[in-house]
């Protein structure tokens, strides 16, 4: 069960079909203790209707400006309203929100930022993802622990816990690009948070389509380990 003084953030973009089921969901296995804000990223579909309809706050971009940019104005609500804790989840149904408590029992020992992993060893069934995507994700894994000495095995994972200092350095310093999520390890790393990871199982995505695929993911993946490499921002 979640704890009072939680905020679950969930960036969405044209995710009408699924993210009115994931709204409820979390708020089943919170008890209704948690609130939900939903960030609308320039959505050209129902997305603010339903999830206003399922109980969600929703703050609304008028365009789209990327995940990065919804996840940290979802972190400065967060901040400006002084949440102790907070959980990030994707829009498509993807994160299962009964995997929540798992996140959050890891949170409560000590680490300030917790992933859900799709690749932990300690997974009961493996994750399928293209040859490519998971050697990039590969990749991703070995630039940080070389730099930051982090050993994650599923380090673009988007299901997150975070204690209130995390979430106050990131509605800061959290920059606006893509795969922000890896930007924000580093900065995370580099402030000495304490960060762990936990097995969790994942569905396949739900709806909705992917921000990038192909030669576009690929560009978008080398520039932020780059960013990541040198410590600065994507």
């Amino acid at each position: 069960m979640c704890m009072a003084k939680l905020i679950a953030v969930i960036p969405a973009h044209n995710e009408e079909a699924t993210v009115g089921e994931v709204i409820t969901e979390v708020q089943r296995v919170c008890s209704g203790r948690a609130e939900v804000v939903v960030i609308d990223d320039g959505s050209i579909d129902h997305t603010f209707e339903t999830a206003t309809a399922a109980g969600a706050t929703v703050l609304r971009f008028p365009i789209n400006l990327g995940y990065g940019a919804a996840l940290r104005l979802g972190f400065r609500y967060a901040a400006d309203r002084q949440w102790d804790h907070a959980l990030v989840l994707d829009a498509d149904g993807q994160h299962i929100a009964t995997e929540i408590p798992t996140l959050l029992a890891a949170r409560d020992s000590g680490a300030d930022l917790v992933l859900g992993s799709r690749f932990h060893p300690d997974c009961p069934a493996p994750y399928r993802v293209s040859t490519t995507r998971r050697s990039a994700m590969r990749l991703a894994g070995r630039v940080l622990r070389h730099r930051y000495d982090v050993s994650l095995t599923d380090p673009t994972s988007g299901f997150w816990a975070l204690s209130r200092p995390c979430i106050d350095l990131f509605s800061r310093e959290l920059p606006t690009g893509f795969l922000d999520n890896l930007v924000g390890l580093s900065l995370a790393a580099r402030a000495g948070m304490a960060i762990a990871e936990v097995p969790v199982t994942m569905a396949p995505r739900q709806g909705g389509r992917p921000s990038a695929r192909g030669a576009a993911l690929a560009y978008h993946y080398l520039r932020t380990l780059l960013a990541v490499s040198i410590g600065g921002r994507s």
